[in-house]
């Protein structure tokens, strides 16, 4: 396989730097970068061993995939749990582990084990936004391991999937004074506006309201990282994206009114947390895929159109489809629906049995592939498919983009289809809109008259 001229250029800066980022858009082959860049560490002399850092999905597809086709030099492999590291002279060792492990005692007495052996390594974060959270064990323990590697490199699409903070923890794995903040609160004073906002008790919490000094911040990352888009630098077939209009039956459209008022009711409050208003809009999100929470806990299915119009459009396509939903309740029937034509991807799969589907999709089984964007939008590559359909989702701009890009990346060459299943009278629309708009939640998610516009018939450029 021949290197594109970002890869070149990209593996070029980087391949004597103690530390660097590649934040490229998925689909631009960073993993393919990153692999040469521990084989030159190796060839140098400067490692013994590679440690991969990432989610649980992607640990197989680094062993199964990535390693096999991008690999120029003799190499082994062991992959957390496994107790014992493989003793194969004259190869590059890489310790596949993902993020949950981090949390773990048995992983801390299983590291101290591989840095005895292999004190010359290189670690890598794989989808760095898993250590974007500075408070978590797993970040704080990111952490220490970037201490003791040799050489350290973060890889990601979408360094900043909630605001230009996220950067703080996965900036500080590289190295904790390149930003010139060793202290979260004090990069979240340079580049964060809050203001002191009142709770219930006396107590109070400072809100965010704007970001600032993000050019500063801009400048200084471009000393040690690369920002590539796909339209910049790669010759992909071009996207389509259609909403097909599917509306709410009778029965949710009665549940839909009632959220909404307990919507609207909420958002004229003093105080209104993100927390409570993301909680609420996927809430709604999930009535309009044909199911809903109720007061007691138990989740019951709702009378929905769109399995009939999903059958319709699976139908019309020549090909095979990818149908993302968030929602387990919509796998679950879509599976009834298509029966042995689906194949399911679930969470909660071992490795070997969610590479086993996708090895069946890949050959050609099944009409389509059933999937949920949180738990294999990153890292799988399916460009045998251009038709995707969004049967539900939630309102996270990561799992929309990420989910995306598994069809528009290198390797495919026909133009790829993008349909929305949803009701245009619900936020659904509102949600779509933002997502297809690479909009930043952050920005508005505490605007009362924006969230009222998502309810309301009123246009959202009004707000």
């Amino acid at each position: 396989m021949q290197d594109f001229k970002h890869q070149t250029d990209g593996f070029e800066t980087a391949k004597d730097r103690e530390f660097y980022g590649l934040l490229w858009e998925q689909g631009c082959g960073k993993t393919r970068t990153a692999i040469h860049l521990s084989e030159h560490h190796y060839r140098e002399g400067r490692i013994t061993a590679c440690m991969v850092i990432t989610t649980k999905g992607l640990v197989r597809n680094w062993s199964d995939i990535e390693l096999p086709a991008h690999s120029s030099i003799p190499w082994s492999c062991a992959v957390w749990p496994n107790k014992r590291f493989p003793e194969v002279p004259g190869t590059l060792l890489y310790w596949l582990v993902n993020i949950d492990a981090l949390r773990t005692d048995p992983f801390v007495k299983r590291f101290r084990e591989f840095v005895k052996l292999y004190p010359d390594f290189m670690a890598i974060i794989d989808e760095s936004t898993v250590i974007k959270t500075p408070s978590a064990k797993r970040t704080r323990r990111a952490w220490r391991i970037g201490q003791l590697a040799r050489h350290r490199l973060i890889m990601t699409g979408l360094p900043t999937p909630r605001s230009p903070l996220d950067l703080y923890a996965q900036v500080k794995f590289l190295d904790p004074d390149v930003l010139g903040f060793n202290d979260f609160n004090q990069f979240k004073l340079r580049h964060a506006e809050t203001v002191i906002e009142m709770l219930g008790n006396g107590r109070t919490f400072p809100k965010i309201v704007s970001y600032k000094n993000l050019g500063e911040l801009k400048e200084k990352m471009s000393h040690f990282t690369t920002i590539v888009r796909k339209a910049d630098c790669l010759d992909l077939p071009p996207t389509r994206h259609r909403i097909v209009p599917v509306p709410l039956t009778d029965e949710q459209q009665g549940y839909y009114d009632e959220l909404k008022e307990e919507m609207l009711t909420y958002i004229d409050k003093e105080e209104v947390e993100a927390k409570n208003v993301l909680a609420m809009i996927n809430k709604c999100l999930q009535l309009c895929s044909g199911q809903i929470k109720l007061p007691d806990g138990r989740y019951v299915e709702v009378p929905t159109n769109r399995l009939e119009v999903l059958q319709e459009l699976v139908d019309e396509c020549e090909g095979q489809t990818i149908v993302w939903t968030a929602f387990v309740a919509n796998a679950i029937s879509i599976g009834k629906q298509f029966g042995k034509d689906a194949l399911l991807l679930p969470s909660g799969l071992t490795l070997d049995q969610r590479q086993v589907i996708l090895t069946k999709f890949k050959a050609g089984e099944g009409k389509l592939l059933v999937a949920n964007p949180a738990s294999a939008g990153h890292g799988i590559t399916l460009t045998n498919s251009s038709n995707v359909i969004y049967y539900s989702r939630s309102f996270n701009f990561e799992h929309r983009s990420q989910s995306e890009a598994r069809v528009h990346r290198i390797g495919q060459t026909e133009s790829c289809l993008y349909t929305d299943l949803l009701d245009p009278d619900t936020l659904e629309r509102r949600v779509v809109d933002i997502l297809n708009a690479r909009e930043k939640m952050s920005e508005f998610m505490l605007n009362k008259e924006f969230l009222r516009s998502m309810l309301e018939e009123k246009d959202m450029a009004d707000a």
